[in-house]
């Protein structure tokens, strides 16, 4: 770990400040900026990306009703435009993967990967009843996204509406109901407006909070979230891809989706970090521009470089990682770069400047 010397001046007195070792006194921690960075990225970022997940979700379900009702070829298309408007919200929240997605388990029963098409096959050649309770207690890579995206965008990209058969609807629309319901839960979950969910939890950091006893263990739990889907694009979603050569490891191989799946979860860090969904608030970004512009500067560049990289990707991710594999490693280097620079860098920032 770097170590980093700021020295000021004033009234003829100097304070030194120094890396996260030296004692909390010897960095300056402005409680009220902090509590609004935990407050805003609570409302701005979490319930605001939450309630988009949650409208989106409802759409894609509304829209696969039409589809069971009239299986014409522009419901279809609205069935696949909806399920990327869903993914979009869903992959931007992924840089925050904590509170309700978390504790209770929805993040694996709506975005396990890759779909297994046997067991998939084996539900649509049954006779089982597609009821609510049958569909939560399917294993979690037989609901969520992925199977939805196999049952309207075909194996290779390519379904046709007449192709779909009444048991594939059946399906399709017990898995959408179960999304929109799993969507609407955690959505509720960070409902500040309710007292003890997890949102007020959040915003109440070191001030009786049920979980975060200091704000410094909230702070430590955002650059941990960030870090850990930088972690899970460059080293998870694209390297262990690209290295075996294999398409069918992909996250998004029916909609030709994963490098915009991969752009939306780097966004994601990029909203945490400005706090900034539909709105603008408090973020880590004004607390880092306050003590370290350049680290304020190297941040945002990392994340701009890791979108343009990602941006060089001309081809769906299962046909890049082998007609364009300097652009692919380019993007897994510059995604890794940022993660080097949140966990080496603003970790020990906000653990210096939170109490």
């Amino acid at each position: 770990m770097k170590t980093y010397f700021i020295i000021f001046f004033a009234a003829g007195t100097m304070l030194l400040l120094s890396n996260c070792n030296e004692t909390e006194n010897s960095s300056p921690i402005d409680e009220s900026l902090n509590t609004q960075v935990l407050s805003d990225f609570s409302e701005k970022v979490a319930q605001a990306s939450y309630h988009d997940l949650k409208t989106q979700s409802g759409q894609l379900y509304a829209d696969i009703q039409a589809l069971d009702q009239n299986r014409t070829e522009p419901n279809l298309t609205a069935c696949r435009t909806a399920w990327k408007n869903a993914r979009k919200a869903w992959e931007q929240t992924e840089s925050f993967l904590f509170g309700p997605v978390s504790t209770e388990n929805i993040d694996p029963r709506i975005d396990t990967w890759p779909v297994n098409f046997e067991d998939l096959q084996s539900q649509l050649n049954s006779s089982n009843a597609f009821s609510e309770e049958y569909i939560n207690n399917l294993e979690d890579a037989l609901k969520g996204f992925h199977p939805i995206e196999y049952l309207i965008f075909g194996q290779n990209g390519s379904k046709s509406a007449i192709d779909l058969t009444d048991r594939d609807m059946e399906y399709l629309k017990a898995l959408g109901l179960n999304l929109k319901q799993l969507t609407t839960e955690v959505y509720n979950g960070w409902d500040a407006s309710v007292s003890g969910n997890y949102g007020n939890i959040f915003i109440n950091a070191g001030n009786g909070s049920a979980i975060y006893e200091t704000q410094r263990a909230a702070f430590e739990e955002l650059v941990n979230a960030m870090t850990g889907i930088c972690d899970e694009v460059a080293n998870g979603k694209m390297d262990e891809v690209y290295l075996a050569k294999d398409p069918s490891l992909e996250e998004s191989p029916f909609s030709k989706n994963s490098i915009t799946d991969f752009t939306h979860n780097i966004r994601g860090v990029e909203n945490v970090y400005l706090s900034r969904y539909a709105a603008d608030g408090k973020g880590l970004e004004d607390l880092v521009k306050k003590y370290n512009l350049s680290l304020d500067n190297e941040i945002k560049t990392n994340i701009s470089s890791a979108i343009a990289a990602l941006n060089t990707v001309t081809v769906p991710f299962g046909e890049a990682i082998i007609s364009q594999p300097l652009q692919v490693q380019n993007a897994i280097d510059a995604i890794n770069a940022l993660k080097t620079t949140l966990e080496e860098k603003l970790l020990p920032f906000v653990q210096q400047h939170s109490k």
